[in-house]
């Protein structure tokens, strides 16, 4: 009927008002409890739990996006469901918790770009692996998934169902779970924002609080403060900034050793050294890399972990203090060399989470104030010990400028003093406060040159600089106060600005007042010393020398008499030989005066005398021996000894004793002398020079007569030895021809003997008394020879006949020879190789004489059976020239050490040949000498001198240098 057509169509219209009224209060409902909180875990929750009761649903969840994860993660969860057994509803909260929807999957992907709104009636249909595990593991059967979205961009996802159910979620609850789904999403933005400011306040606060802390810290290094506040400081800011209380600097040495200045509430006076820093990996790592490094428990080494122990650190955030001083770990940055000087450690809690980049970059700015206020220190203590050394540098040269023996006078270019030591103002006799006024000086000073010439003020040195003059050594006399002169000598520079403008002068002054005297009495000494020259040079009269010497000594030392008196050697007694200036009756009476000092007897005073004969001159006068009853008292003379090589001659006495008297004395009307009769020590050195000249002299007077006899000698020995020459020459040339006939007749007679038949006793006997007169003629005509191979050694008539030859065939030869003909002997030769050849120049007939005399010489000196050995051996001289030795050693009687000194002498034989059979002239090996000098040889002997040990005589021969080898 249509009227209750209407009346029906006006209560479904009523329902819906109602509805519609109550889904409105219940969305404001919701708004007002979702706006009463920012806290998104609160608002989930009431979320979730309205939204059950709402849309009368037993379960409600919420996932929210993870952007990191691309994810919708479980965030809140409500069952509102007590039929439910508790452990079905423990897994299933179990697996909720654990679940997730994948941003990628096709329903999210639906649900979140198509249909806002998803109603799932069978998930069990769906292809879903998400959905399936979510409807096996969490007991859906259907499910209302609302997508939050706010501007377009998901939020989350919620989720609606009833456990176990199949549900059929009408238009109502889809309608009022979106509306309440598009309440959460803004209301989960809203959280969100406030959040995040909420966190970018908070993050706001503690950069301003680091700010803070890093400005309070770089006030305190920029304030003054002590280094070990400062890190005090640092230290408290490190451990507010971390909220851990623990915090610690330590500062790294040259030698790598970190030393904690500053911990907690306590600064370190004294370090605490601590290990170093090589020992700690981690913490070296941080210091070469200038980066911060957080070390945890577990992985800190041995040593890293005693030493954050002892400082009562679990785990460490390490950030080293970069700077600008020299150390072993440095890197270079932008900014140049940084090297680290020391370590901020921040400990923290054994399960801490690592601190975060913002904490890091703290730490870091924290330690790079106080890398600034170690650089700082290093900087004022630099600085405290420059000016401390520029202070003591400063001290010093004033003391040294002061002290300096020359004035230092610095002026301006109008005169005025600038500086002046207190020399200067001593020379200028002015006080230090004064100033100097040089024109005043100038005008009150009578100033000349060494010459007595007045110099005027306006030619003065310092007034000729002031107007640029080169003023340099140049010398002038002043009078000073107390009316005595002064020598001075002045140098000037001009002081110079830094544009090489002169602004000033510098001038230096000295007293050369006693150098000028000293110039003087060196000149009066060496004239002194020149005459006395003189007066030896050409004299050959000891008398005559000693005379004119003594005369001029007095007259340059001003002396009254004087006497030379020569010393006598076996009575040790001064003889008087020759005076100047003496009376005939006063001389003898002087002389009995001087006895008392130059030979005291006991008691008297022996102190001259051992002076004198020690070689020094000496002044006698009561001043020298005060402490001694003396009769010097109006005595006044130098003595001075004439020595040469230590040897005392005799004694100059110069005496002043007249003047003395004079002086001590005066007669009524008499003038004053011109001298003082006090000698000084120019007397003395002069006095004393003249004496060793006098020496000098009697010792070449005494070799020149030495000298003559020499020479006088020398030509009788060498008219002597003419003699001798001359008369060997004769007597072989005379002994020649007799000799000759006398060994002809012999052997004419053998031959005789030979072809007459005689008694047989009566031929043996003139057969032997033949070959006896045959010998010794032979041997008579040997030494003949040989007197005329001297002789003519002698006057150099010996010719070599100088050829290449091969000494080794020399010598062996020499040596064949002889072991044939003395067969009581066993005679070998040695030959040593050597890196030449024995090859020498010479003659070969002289060398073989040479080599058989030795020869002989050995063989007759040794015993029968004795051996006799020859060596050839290579060997260079002292420049490294190639020379060949030839030793040939024997067995015989030896040679006595004395002897060896003359063996090779003329006519000279060892005195331990005197018994032996043997003869000889002494000849044989002065010849042999002689020979190999000619040959630039050189021949020497070895010997101990005892019988048995026999001698070894030494030759030696230059060898020729050449490469190729004479064929034999």
């Amino acid at each position: 009927m249509p009227g209750e057509q209407s009346i029906s169509t006006s209560n479904e219209e009523h329902i819906r008002l109602r509805n519609a009224l109550r889904e409105s209060e219940l969305l404001r409902e919701l708004s007002e409890l979702l706006a009463s909180s920012l806290d998104p875990t609160h608002i989930l929750q009431i979320l979730v739990r309205r939204t059950t009761e709402v849309c009368e649903v037993q379960r409600c969840a919420v996932w929210l996006l993870d952007e990191a994860q691309m994810s919708f993660l479980p965030s809140a969860y409500h069952l509102n469901a007590s039929n439910f057994p508790p452990k079905a509803l423990q897994a299933a909260d179990h697996v909720w918790h654990r679940s997730r929807f994948p941003f990628h999957d096709p329903i999210v992907q639906h649900l979140v770009q198509q249909q806002p709104c998803l109603a799932l009636s069978d998930l069990a249909s769906t292809s879903s692996s998400h959905m399936l595990l979510l409807a096996d593991k969490f007991l859906v059967r259907s499910i209302l998934l609302i997508a939050l979205l706010r501007e377009g961009k998901p939020v989350g996802i919620m989720s609606l169902d009833n456990p176990q159910q199949e549900t059929l979620f009408s238009a109502e609850q889809q309608q009022l779970a979106r509306a309440i789904g598009q309440q959460a999403a803004l209301t989960i933005h809203n959280a969100r924002l406030y959040q995040q400011a909420q966190s970018e306040r908070k993050r706001a606060e503690r950069l301003i609080q680091r700010a803070r802390s890093i400005y309070q810290v770089a006030m305190a290094v920029n304030s003054g403060e002590e280094l070990a506040t400062v890190l005090h400081i640092a230290t408290q800011h490190l451990q507010q900034g971390f909220g851990t209380g623990k915090a610690a600097i330590a500062l790294l040495s040259q030698d790598m050793t970190l030393s904690v200045m500053s911990q907690g509430e306590s600064t370190a006076s004294t370090p605490n050294e601590g290990p170093h820093l090589p020992a700690l990996s981690h913490c070296q790592q941080a210091a070469t890399t200038g980066k911060t490094y957080f070390i945890p428990s577990d992985q800190a080494t041995p040593h890293e972990r005693a030493w954050f122990q002892q400082l009562g650190f679990e785990q460490v955030l390490v950030a080293p203090l970069m700077g600008n001083l020299p150390r072993q770990h440095s890197r270079r940055t932008a900014r140049g060399e940084t090297s680290c000087l020391g370590l901020a450690l921040i400990g923290f809690p054994l399960h801490a989470r690592a601190p975060s980049q913002g904490y890091r970059a703290f730490a870091l700015d924290i330690a790079a104030q106080c890398a600034l206020a170690i650089e700082k220190d290093h900087i004022l203590q630099e600085a405290r010990q420059a000016a401390a050394l520029a202070n003591e540098r400063a001290n010093t040269l004033d003391v040294i400028f002061n002290a300096m023996s020359e004035g230092i006078l610095v002026l301006g270019m109008q005169g005025e003093t600038i500086l002046s030591n207190h020399m200067a103002r001593r020379y200028l006799e002015t006080s230090f406060d004064a100033q100097i006024d040089l024109s005043k000086l100038l005008q009150h000073r009578h100033i000349s040159t060494l010459r007595g010439k007045t110099i005027p003020p306006e030619r003065f040195p310092i007034v000729r600089a002031l107007r640029g003059e080169y003023i340099r050594g140049e010398r002038y006399v002043t009078t000073s106060a107390d009316g005595s002169e002064r020598t001075m000598e002045i140098n000037v520079e001009p002081l110079l600005d830094d544009q090489q403008q002169q602004i000033g002068i510098v001038s230096a002054f000295r007293d050369i007042s006693e150098q000028i005297r000293s110039e003087r009495r060196v000149r009066r000494a060496l004239d002194t010393m020149l005459h006395a020259a003189e007066a030896v040079s050409g004299l050959t009269n000891l008398h005559d020398m000693l005379q004119s010497l003594l005369g001029k000594t007095l007259a340059s030392l001003h002396c009254d008499r004087g006497m030379v008196q020569l010393y006598n050697q076996e009575q040790h007694v001064f003889e008087p030989y020759l005076s100047i200036g003496f009376a005939p009756e006063e001389e003898e009476l002087w002389q009995q005066e001087q006895q008392t000092w130059l030979m005291p007897t006991e008691g008297q005073y022996t102190g001259f005398r051992e002076h004198l004969l020690a070689g020094h001159a000496l002044q006698v006068s009561a001043e020298q021996c005060p402490e001694q009853p003396n009769p010097f008292a109006e005595t006044m003379l130098i003595a001075a000894p004439i020595m040469h090589h230590n040897d005392l001659h005799g004694v100059i006495l110069l005496d002043r004793s007249t003047t003395l008297r004079r002086e001590q004395h005066p007669q009524e009307g008499a003038t004053r002398p011109l001298r003082h009769p006090v000698f000084n020590v120019w007397d003395l050195a002069v006095a004393e020079g003249i004496a060793q000249f006098a020496g000098l002299a009697m010792e070449q007077m005494h070799w020149q007569k030495e000298a003559t006899l020499a020479r006088t000698s020398e030509e009788l020995m060498r008219q002597s030895n003419d003699l001798k020459d001359e008369f060997l020459d004769i007597t072989a040339h005379e002994f020649r021809t007799p000799l000759t006939i006398i060994v002809a007749h012999s052997q004419m007679m053998a031959r005789l003997l030979r072809k007459h038949q005689l008694e047989p006793v009566l031929q043996d006997k003139l057969h032997e008394s033949i070959a006896t007169i045959d010998q010794q003629g032979h041997q008579l005509t040997n030494i003949v020879n040989t007197f005329l191979e001297v002789t003519r050694l002698n006057r150099g008539q010996i010719v070599l006949n100088t050829e290449e030859l091969d000494v080794q065939r020399i010598v062996e030869r020499t040596v064949a020879e002889h072991a044939m003909t003395s067969p009581m002997h066993t005679i070998t030769c040695q030959v040593q190789t050597g890196a030449h050849p024995y090859l020498i120049l010479g003659d070969s007939a002289r060398l073989s004489q040479v080599f058989a005399n030795l020869l002989q010489n050995a063989i007759k000196y040794s015993p029968f059976g004795g051996s006799i050995t020859v060596t050839l051996q290579q060997t260079p001289n002292a420049s490294g020239d190639p020379f060949v030795e030839i030793r040939i050693q024997d067995q015989g009687i030896g040679i006595p050490l004395d002897a060896q000194a003359r063996l090779f002498e003329r006519f000279y034989r060892a005195p331990n040949i005197e018994g032996n059979k043997t003869r000889g002239v002494g000849l044989g090996l002065y010849v042999v000498a002689q020979f190999l000098s000619l040959h630039g040889g050189h021949i020497c002997v070895e010997s101990s001198g005892i019988p048995g040990e026999g001698s070894c005589f030494i030759l030696t021969l230059p060898l020729v240098e050449r490469s190729d080898i004479i064929e034999a």
